[in-house]
Formats: C-alpha cells, structure tokens, sequence
C-alpha cells in the first residue's frame, strides 16, 4: 500500500516521521476515544496502595522486529533507555525493575497519576536500535522523504495482512491529494480542509472524519506589558467569535474549545461561565484596565494596544484561522501583529519566552500533556511566565480517583477562565482519504490509522 504524507516541513510528529513511528512500533498501554487507559503491550497495571508502585503485566510473546522476546528484564531496560526523551511525568520515577515471568514494576518517587496515560504515548523501540521497534510493520529502508516498510510476521496481535507500505512525503496536502487524484498513491494521510468536500465527492476513494486530539490556542505570554492583567487577557477571549472561526476558518471542520481537554474526556468539565462573544463587553473590561483607544503612526485607526504572534510561516493549515483572529481582536481596539518564522525558530522562541502571543497547535491526549503545557515548573515546551494554574495541576497529578481527577479537572477550567493563559479556539477533525481498492478496518469516528494492520486488498474478501 502506497501512503501520502502531505505536510510542512518541521512537523514531525504528524509528517512522515510520525507516520513511520505508528506503523514500526506499539506503546505500552493504549487509550481509548473517552481518555481511558486500554491494554496493548501491557494486559493489566496495578498500583500499590501508597500509589508510588506500579506494577505491569506484560503480554507473552511480544517481540522487537529483530526476534528478541520482551521479557521483564527486556522491558525493564527499555523502559529506563526511553526515560530521558519521553513525557516530563517520568522524572517522577526512582528505579524500574523485572519481576517474574510478565511484571515490570516502576517504582516513584512521588504520587503522579500521569504516568499510565504516558505510558499510552510511550512507543517500545530496542534500546539503541530506534528502527526496530514492535508495531506490525518493520522498517526496511527509511530516508527524509520516504520509507518503506514491510509486514511484520510475528506481530503479536496477529500478522498484517498488508505485504507492506511505502511511504512518501509531499511539501504540501495539495501536492498529496494531487498524487492520489493520478493514482500514485492509494491512500492519503490528511486531507486538507480546503480539499476535503472535493475528495470526498470522488468516487474512486472513501474518506474517513474523526475527532483529533489537538487543539488550537492563541496563547499569551503574560510577561508582556499589555497581557498581564488577566481582565485583558478575558476580554480577548470575549472579543474571539470562535463558532465563526469553525465554520470559516476550518471549513466546519472543528468544533468550539473551552479549555485544553477535549470534552469526549471522561473527566470534562465545563468551565462554570464559558466566555461568550461579546464585543462589547470586551471592551468594557479593557476600558477598565486602562486601555483606551488610541491613535497611531502605524494604523488608520486608533488602536488600545498592540502585540505580536508568532505563527508558523510554512504552514497553511491555520492562516484563515490567524487571519480571522486578527480581525476580531481589530473590532475591538486590538492590533495583532502577525509575525510568520520557520518552525525551528517558532520553536527556539517559544521555549525561551521570546514572543507576545503564538498560534498553534497543541496536542490534548492526556493529563500529562495538560501538566506539561500550563505548569509553570516543566518549562520544557514554552515559557510564558503563567502560574496561576500550577494548584490545580498538581491537585489533578496526585488525583487517583474519578472524584478526585473530576473535581481537580473542574478547579482547572474555573482557573483557566478566571486566569486564562490562552484563548482556547478550536477542537480540530481530520479526515484521511483511502482507496476503494482496499478494505478499511476501523471503528466509528475512530482514526482508521489504529487498525491498519487489519486492512486488506479489497479483492480478497
């Protein structure tokens, strides 16, 4: 099967390398569509009573691609190989050790409810052998623009019934959809928003929506002058019309935020007075915080302030988004400047602190990435100088029961509108567009990518 990845250079973790990832290697643990922790390497996990201890069983007869078993001492030493560059939850971890014929036990040095959902994003790959990983297809020859992989036989959820993939990276979702339209390639790994209503008129392709875990903010950096008093910061939410950003700035393709976890999450919880669209009051509250419009060299109207925001110049997929933001903050006094760079210096900048505002898009699987993006401590994504959440983040890390991550996830959204770090946008959808001459296994508004080990040539039905 031939598969297209059409997306801007630098976007690593949903571009070909992040497509040749999820084919080569599985995670420990899984999660399901609500937030819950599915089994997957792992069939069982328990904690100890102190909840410092976990203990995981393995599966039997789980091996990496070269034929080496994963054993306890195996999965031991990978898990302690994997530590340094995986989720900022496993700095919480004091030793790792096997036990018996199928436990693992990884022992804390803190309470820190994060680490099993990490686990679900922690993908198995031999120590020093970042290719020879678990997943149902092995990597036989990979560059910067494409890879090819072959079926794994003795994958142990059962051999793919696909031969193979070959993967090819294209500078754009255009240039992708364009390869499918002449049959170059059978499947393609994002349709474009722009693209979707076209593609899915096609006849010879069937194309599949489902809800993604990423989520768009503008967020503030509140050392800036003019965002540090949180009433501003309110009033640029109240001034953001965001079901107008989902119906023409993703084609309708997206929903409304409130907050960093989406609200399919089992623990959602509404903040107590969502931000509603209100011009007017938005302005009453800067008028309050001593901003009144004022007239400029730069602009043809007064303006109350201005900043500017980072966006990721050779990305497409989020202008009419930027643009419909700087428009609405317009209506309202405020001047956004947009300032476009390359995706390594959008990423140097927003880990020093060196910016007023960004747009982008930030992932919202789990708690730990919530931790990791809106605690002051981590640091390890951006700095934007915000605290006012770190009670309720560590309230929701020591949270183990579903009352107890309930009422620390409703103490989070009631800060984040209160305080608000960001103005949370949109909930975004992808749509991936395959060949009718393959038969897709997938489960409803599931990504079909999950199952593509079970995926067959139509013809063999």
């Amino acid at each position: 099967m031939r598969i297209g990845v059409g997306l801007p250079r630098g976007t690593s973790d949903t571009g070909l390398p992040g497509m040749t990832n999820l084919l080569k290697a599985d995670s420990w643990l899984g999660l399901k569509p609500d937030g819950r922790v599915a089994e997957r390497i792992a069939s069982d996990w328990r904690w100890d009573e102190a909840r410092t201890t976990l203990r995981l069983k393995l599966r039997p007869n789980v091996y990496f691609h070269d034929g080496t078993l994963i054993t306890p001492e195996v999965a031991a030493e990978t898990l302690r190989a994997s530590l340094a560059k995986s989720a900022y939850s496993f700095k919480s971890v004091r030793d790792i050790t096997g036990e018996g014929a199928d436990t693992v036990t990884i022992a804390l040095k803190e309470r820190n409810a994060f680490i099993l959902p990490d686990l679900a994003g922690m993908l198995v790959t031999k120590p020093g052998a970042p290719d020879v990983g678990t997943g149902p297809f092995r990597v036989v020859e990979a560059s910067g623009t494409a890879a090819k992989l072959a079926a794994f036989p003795k994958y142990y959820r059962g051999r793919p019934a696909l031969a193979g993939i070959d993967l090819n990276s294209y500078p754009t979702q255009r240039n992708a959809w364009t390869a499918l339209m002449q049959d170059k390639i059978d499947m393609l790994y994002e349709v474009s928003r722009d693209a979707a209503d076209f593609v899915e008129a096609e006849s010879t392709v069937k194309t599949y929506t489902f809800f993604r875990p990423y989520y768009i903010p503008l967020v503030f950096n509140v050392r800036t002058p003019a965002l540090k008093d949180p009433r501003v910061r309110q009033a640029i939410n109240m001034a953001i019309d965001r079901a107008t950003l989902v119906r023409d700035g993703m084609s309708g393709r997206g929903s409304i935020a409130d907050g960093p976890i989406p609200p399919q999450h089992w623990a959602y919880s509404p903040p107590p007075v969502p931000f509603p669209f209100s011009p007017a009051e938005a302005q009453r509250l800067l008028d309050e915080a001593h901003y009144p419009t004022r007239p400029t060299a730069r602009t043809p109207v007064p303006v109350r302030f201005s900043f500017s925001c980072l966006v990721f110049a050779n990305d497409s997929r989020y202008e009419r988004l930027e643009v419909l933001v700087q428009k609405q903050l317009a209506e309202v006094g405020i001047e956004m400047r947009l300032e476009p760079v390359p995706f390594e210096e959008f990423i140097k900048r927003v880990g020093r602190g060196d910016f007023d505002a960004f747009l982008f898009e930030l992932a919202g699987r789990n708690f730990g990435w919530v931790y990791e993006f809106w605690h002051s401590v981590p640091k390890t994504r951006f700095d934007t100088g915000y605290r006012a959440a770190d009670g309720a983040l560590d309230r929701l890390k020591g949270a183990f029961t579903d009352d107890e991550t309930k009422a620390a996830v409703a103490d989070l959204q009631r800060v984040l509108h209160d305080d608000p770090p960001a103005a949370f946008l949109v909930w975004q959808e992808q749509t991936r567009a395959v060949s009718i001459k393959f038969d897709v296994a997938t489960e409803d508004k599931r990504d079909p990518l999950t199952n593509l080990w079970q995926w067959r040539p139509a013809e063999a039905k």
